[in-house]
């Protein structure tokens, strides 16, 4: 919702209340009600739920001027399913859900805004659910880091820079491959020089081979 500012969040939202998470701390869990909802200020959280083998599989990630729980804050869920944790050091603007659910039934420029983020948020998903489709695990890590730089990322040259540390073990939790062969297919991209890392063990991206995926 990159045209709801913090400023407006907390003027329609008086009774809204900063929190601080530390990476990897879970904030929400499988099962919870919570009662309020969560306005991302600064960081990333990844929502996730845990196969049968206890691994990680993680569904979606949301960055700074996005809601979550998305589907529990729409009641389209009367309980969260899955894990939310955050994936670096978050901030976040806790919204009591009662009052988040009345100015959505009030507020018409609200509403929109939320619907237009949602529709986004779908179309993100359908691009994520048709990279699973693909059977080479080159062209799989390929489709995640071109889904995460476009979402969270910015441009530098011909270079595409994450804005938050990814691990070989995050890409293969993201995208269901065993974490041998996300981190053998990283390592050909990073010969290849498609992939480089940056500082702070943040990763870039040749911006031309993203390109070849649209």
């Amino acid at each position: 919702m990159t045209n709801l500012t913090l400023h407006a969040v907390k003027e329609l939202f008086p009774r809204s209340t900063v929190r601080n998470y530390d990476k990897n701390q879970i904030i929400c869990y499988d099962g919870d009600k919570p009662q309020h909802i969560f306005f991302i200020i600064k960081g990333h959280i990844r929502y996730y739920d845990i196969d049968k083998r206890g691994n990680d599989n993680i569904l979606h990630v949301n960055g700074p001027k996005n809601i979550f729980p998305m589907l529990y804050a729409f009641d389209v869920a009367d309980q969260v399913n899955g894990f939310y944790a955050a994936i670096d050091n978050v901030e976040v603007l806790s919204v009591p859900l009662d009052d988040f659910h009345k100015v959505m039934q009030t507020n018409i420029d609200f509403s929109n805004t939320l619907v237009r983020w949602f529709l986004r948020e779908i179309e993100q998903l359908a691009y994520r659910i048709n990279s699973f489709e693909k059977t080479d695990a080159r062209i799989k890590i390929m489709y995640a880091l071109k889904y995460l730089a476009t979402n969270y990322g910015h441009a530098d040259k011909e270079w595409q820079k994450l804005d938050f540390p990814v691990t070989q073990q995050f890409l293969a939790d993201f995208t269901g491959l065993a974490r041998e062969t996300a981190s053998s297919a990283m390592h050909g991209l990073e010969r290849d020089k498609i992939v480089r890392k940056g500082t702070s063990r943040t990763l870039e991206i040749k911006q031309d081979a993203l390109d070849k995926l649209a």
